[in-house]
């Protein structure tokens, strides 16, 4: 069977927002993260959604439709996500340990080890891939880890419905799921669109079942709009990501991110272009990792600023309630600098290294699994 066709541009966009979404968690007291694009990065995920939704349609719809294996496809999708999953789950219980040991020879590294959000019992859960599904009462271990959890969910589901339901029938229902999980979200989910270990599933399910119904519509009416259209869709993107309150009119997020996974999905500008040279399609490929590990680098950074302060080096205090690195304009300009290209440099050897042999050997089991 052939392999399905690529969409560059939209590769390259989820490297961009993955970027984005480790900005807005590294705290630094800089104008960057005075900017509500990075204080609000968070919205990003939600593109992920949408795109998700796209492409697991566009690759696997047919296949499950016509009677392709539900349990390969399940294996594969698994195995994209779980190997490097549980090597950050890993590390982070490795530096657990570290805390409990430092705790013992007198050095505090700020907390407890194994309380509050590291818990012990956490990590079955996490090893379950049931994190973000209300199993907790706070994001535990791995924070962004949440959606990874929620994305499995809407696997199952898009697999089950996909093989079950014919022709039509599946956008149909597909589009009650979206009505419904947006109702949801506004109605009772606390949080509305910031949604994570409690309703982050509904918002999940919003974003994948958005994304499987743009990949029809691509399918029947692509629309090309060349490059002013590109740069009108992006400039609505940044435009919604600033200023779009977090109640109810935060859904408008995700149309727009499908709108602009439509438009990108068409490469007929010269912003999609420009996506598809190297430096934006490795960052497209080297996305999940970045995704995962920036909190690794994140957690690893303010250790190392809180030690320094305890030795009379003033970079780690408490700004508008949280936790954060703090000086001169030029450190905090180098902290950023030197902590993306970690993040980037990390997660070109973890793409590598954990996420390609994690493929290549849950893809065995896969072959192998009864059609």
């Amino acid at each position: 069977m052939a392999k399905p066709e690529r969409f560059e541009a939209l590769d390259a966009w989820r490297g961009i927002c993955a970027l984005v979404v480790a900005l807005e968690h590294l705290n630094v007291d800089s104008v960057l993260h005075r900017n509500a694009f990075v204080v609000h990065g968070f919205r990003f995920v939600d593109f992920f959604f949408v795109l998700s939704g796209f492409v697991i349609a566009h690759a696997y719809r047919a296949r499950l439709q016509q009677g392709g294996a539900v349990r390969a496809f399940l294996i594969r999708r698994i195995g994209r996500l779980w190997p490097l999953h549980v090597v950050a789950l890993g590390v982070l219980v490795g530096f657990e340990l570290l805390v409990l040991i430092a705790s013992h020879v007198g050095i505090s590294l700020g907390h407890a080890a194994f309380t509050d959000r590291n818990t012990l019992a956490g990590i079955g859960a996490h090893l379950a891939l049931i994190q973000g599904l209300g199993v907790f009462d706070q994001l535990t271990w791995n924070g962004p880890s949440w959606s990874i959890s929620t994305e499995v969910f809407a696997y199952v589901l898009f697999a089950g419905l996909a093989a079950l339901l014919p022709g039509k029938l599946l956008e149909l229902v597909a589009g009650a799921l979206v009505i419904g999980c947006a109702v949801v979200v506004v109605t009772l989910a606390p949080h509305g669109m910031g949604s994570t270990y409690d309703f982050g599933v509904f918002r999940c399910v919003f974003g994948f079942m958005t994304g499987v119904l743009v990949r029809s519509l691509h399918g029947r009416h692509p629309i090309q709009l060349g490059t002013g259209g590109e740069l009108v869709v992006v400039a609505a993107v940044v435009a919604a990501v600033i200023w779009l309150p977090t109640d109810g009119p935060a859904l408008l997020v995700t149309p727009l991110f499908a709108l602009a996974v439509w438009v990108f999905a068409a490469e007929s500008g010269a912003l999609s272009r420009a996506l598809r040279r190297a430096g934006p399609q490795a960052l497209g490929a080297w996305s999940y990792s970045i995704y995962m590990v920036h909190v690794l680098v994140v957690v690893g950074i303010l250790t190392a600023a809180m030690l320094a302060t305890k030795y009379h080096l003033p970079v780690f205090a408490r700004v508008d309630g949280v936790v954060a690195i703090v000086g001169p304009t030029w450190f905090t300009t180098l902290v950023i600098v030197g902590y993306v290209g970690l993040v980037i440099a990390i997660s070109r050897f973890t793409y590598r290294h954990v996420e390609l042999r994690g493929q290549q050997i849950f893809g065995r089991w896969a072959a192998r699994a009864p059609r």
